[in-house]
Formats: C-alpha cells, sequence, structure tokens
C-alpha cells in the first residue's frame, strides 16, 4: 500500500522568527485568527479553500482521474514516475496502477496481480482506504490532519492554493502538500513527505465527473480471470 500512500492524501509548517517579542504578537494573532476543531487547531483560511475541494468533490456521484505518480528522494538519487488511473464512487474505488488492480466495494479490497495471477481480499482499512481515495481524505481532515495556507503561488500560470495538512496521529510521512486550481477549486496535485526523506507526488492528468460507472464496477469478478488463485484474508 506504501507504493500509493502519495493519494493521501497534508501538513502545517511551523513559523519561526528572530525575536521572542515578535513570536509572542504573532502566537497572539494566530489565536484569534484560528478554528478550533475536534483534535486540532486549524488556519481558517485553509479551511476554507478544503471545504471548497471538499464540496466541489462530494458534488460528484462519480469520479475518474488519469494520474501520474513521482517518487523522489534526493539523498538516494531516485526519481521514477508511472502512470494510472482511479474510478471513485462514494467509498468505492478501483484503482488501475502498476501492474495491479485495487477495487473496494467499501467493505472488502481485491488486490489483484497481473503478473501473478493472484487476488488477494481484505477488509477495508480506514487509513488505506483514505490514502487510496483523496475525496475521503480530504473529508476527514479536520479530524485527522492540522492544516495550513502556506501561500499563493501560479502554476504554469493558474492561480492556485498552496495547503499543508500536518497528521494529528504518527504516521509514516509526515505532512501532505495539497495544490488545488484557485477558481475551479480541484486538486492539480499533492504531495507526500515520508519522513525517509522521499516524496511522492500524485499529479491530476485528467479529471472526469460523473462517469457511467455502476456498482458491479467496484467488486471482482472471479469469472473474468480463469485460473485466479484467490487468497482470502479477511
Amino acid at each position: 500500500m506504501k507504493k500509493i500512500l502519495f493519494i493521501t492524501t497534508l501538513a502545517t509548517l511551523a513559523i519561526s522568527v528572530s525575536a521572542q517579542k515578535n513570536n509572542r504578537r504573532e502566537q497572539r494573532k494566530a489565536k484569534r485568527e484560528t478554528v478550533k476543531t475536534e483534535k486540532g487547531v486549524d488556519d481558517p483560511k485553509a479551511h476554507t479553500i478544503l471545504s471548497a475541494v471538499r464540496e466541489k468533490l462530494k458534488s460528484y456521484t462519480t469520479l475518474k482521474i488519469d494520474f501520474t505518480y513521482l517518487l523522489e528522494n534526493k539523498k538516494e538519487k531516485i526519481k521514477d514516475s508511472k502512470k494510472g488511473n482511479i474510478l471513485i464512487k462514494g467509498d468505492k474505488y478501483k484503482l488501475d496502477f502498476m501492474g495491479q488492480n485495487s477495487i473496494s466495494d467499501g467493505k472488502s479490497v481485491w488486490s489483484y496481480n497481473k503478473e501473478n495471477k493472484e487476488v488477494q481480499i481484505t477488509e477495508v482499512n480506514p487509513k488505506e482506504s483514505e490514502a487510496m481515495n483523496p475525496i475521503a481524505m480530504i473529508d476527514n481532515y479536520e479530524k485527522n490532519y492540522r492544516a495550513k495556507l502556506i501561500r499563493e503561488d501560479k502554476e504554469k500560470g493558474v492561480p492556485v492554493m498552496i495547503v499543508d495538512l500536518n497528521p494529528l496521529e504518527n504516521r509514516n510521512f509526515h505532512k501532505v502538500r495539497i495544490v488545488s486550481d484557485k477558481a475551479k477549486k480541484t486538486i492539480i496535485y499533492s504531495e507526500v513527505h515520508d519522513k525517509n526523506g522521499s516524496i511522492y507526488t500524485f499529479r491530476v492528468d485528467k479529471m472526469q465527473p460523473n462517469v457511467n460507472a455502476p456498482d458491479s464496477e467496484f467488486t471482482f469478478d472471479t469469472s473474468k480471470y480463469p485460473g485466479v488463485e484467490i487468497i482470502d484474508m479477511r
């Protein structure tokens, strides 16, 4: 599951100031401007941005995303990119990536390895499901992350908003960065910053909302895969 952790797909950056006096002033200002959530304190501007993106995503009955995945670790001199696609319908998803299909009906996950001709069936793990499904991640961000608006910028001439999230619980990554289109309220790319120095980037190449996707798309039909070995781990 780690190879697709990039979908998860957000963190706060600490602001340091040189003088103690200025630091106290910034803290008083932040206290006035922050919004308290169930587990953390969020930047209200970041909250507004993420809420708008969430509402836009949740307005779709289904969503198909073609994406590019980039793994980069400068220390280890690793840089690799792959293409994939994911179809999402509520808490269901169908992922085709790196020679493996992962399908979930919201209760079970079928992980099909084409090369080995085997499928593993497991129960849905909420944290892993969140990693697969960007809508689930953003939908639950207030409970699981502390958000901060980093800056407004431009991506290939398009105005964007850059928001970081820090996980409130211990994870193997320390932040996820979300870069969204300011006008369209859609995700352009996200980055997961692993504690080992790796950065996993998920860049949206094409987004198709409200595509036809019956519930049968989100179950593994063994009749279509003759000879497949089934490993049920539920």
